[in-house]
């Protein structure tokens, strides 16, 4: 059986290589070595493309593509349907530009995967979001770094309509990596500051988006047309405080409140995400305003049975940072967030 080329783009960065880890591509039964991968890159010779692509030298290649360009983009599906008979996959995550950040570059970037897609006859195209309690609020978004998504979501759904594209829309909750390193404490101290006490947090780890992007290209054809939100657990601060001391035996990093307040009061970003919190927390709650939510959660969690709980998520840091050495942080501005940015209200 020919094997199924799959675009990855955004393949260097944390959820693209989630999928290609749980794609287990050097597993030697089905359906995992069905598969093989071309992971689109701004920057080809960049170390984490290098060392991707030596992680899997036999199933992955690395295709330098700027997704701003898009005959650049049209001639990575033109190459691939001349050397492997076509795309049957897209892997689509793109960018996260910043809080505040214009995305109208990643609004045209996702919307020219999905037309070529279409024009291509890929078999599933997965395309990840955000949750954000449902659509009710769609219409109203403002926010330059929230309103992207939307209209490539729409945009999708659309193309399944009018030229039958094959979708899945994935809509992740809040990062639980979003809590590493000293971007993490910062981010910490202002979530235990900003919210209210009572205030539920949709979490995820990120590994899980990758297990449920894996399992719906091997099976594909039940999920066509749906979409998952996937949050391992949803809880409060102090939750997932005694969460982590239990898994680590410390409390989870933060800084301390007299620190959160001055980004709480002066950075406009920052409140929008605690106001964006609080709102999907009250619409959740109620259940009248994204009643489809919890079913959406409870599907994902069909697909993928093993998400993350914080206490688990914190567990396997700690044991990962102890084999490792080191203290699992991850590098400086993985999210394009900066300290600097944060405390001068760019970001």
């Amino acid at each position: 059986m020919p094997q199924k080329l799959l675009l990855v783009a955004g393949a260097t960065g944390k959820q693209g290589q989630a999928l290609v880890n749980a794609l287990n591509l050097t597993s030697q039964s089905q359906p995992s070595n069905e598969f093989i991968v071309w992971a689109l890159t701004r920057t080809k010779s960049s170390s984490a493309a290098q060392a991707l692509a030596s992680q899997y030298p036999q199933h992955l290649t690395v295709i330098q593509c700027n997704l701003d360009t898009p005959d650049e983009v049209r001639q990575v599906f033109e190459n691939a349907k001349r050397e492997k008979g076509g795309v049957w996959g897209v892997f689509c995550v793109l960018a996260f530009p910043g809080l505040g950040a214009s995305t109208e570059g990643e609004e045209r970037q996702g919307k020219t995967l999905a037309d070529l897609s279409a024009e291509f006859g890929v078999s599933s195209f997965i395309y990840t979001s955000s949750e954000r309690g449902g659509e009710y609020y769609d219409d109203y978004r403002a926010k330059a770094d929230r309103l992207s998504k939307v209209m490539i979501e729409r945009h999708v759904r659309a193309l399944g309509e009018s030229k039958g594209l094959p979708w899945t829309i994935l809509r992740p909750g809040f990062f639980v990596e979003n809590y590493e390193g000293t971007i993490g404490a910062i981010t910490v101290g202002v979530l235990k500051s900003g919210l209210q006490a009572t205030t539920k947090v949709q979490m995820v780890a990120v590994d899980d988006i990758g297990q449920v992007a894996a399992r719906i290209f091997m099976n594909p054809q039940p999920h066509n047309r749906q979409i998952f939100a996937i949050v391992g657990e949803c809880s409060t601060m102090a939750e997932q405080d005694e969460s982590y001391k239990r898994a680590t035996g410390y409390a989870l990093p933060a800084i301390p409140s007299f620190l959160a307040w001055p980004l709480l009061s002066l950075n406009t970003h920052v409140k929008s995400l605690i106001t964006d919190i609080e709102r999907v927390h009250s619409a959740r709650s109620g259940g009248e305003l994204c009643p489809e939510v919890e079913g959406q959660i409870a599907a994902a969690r069909e697909v993928y049975p093993g998400m993350k709980t914080v206490e688990m998520w914190a567990r396997e840091t700690k044991e990962k940072s102890q084999a490792q050495g080191g203290n699992g942080s991850v590098s400086a501005g993985w999210n394009q967030v900066s300290i600097l940015k944060l405390i001068t209200g760019r970001q």
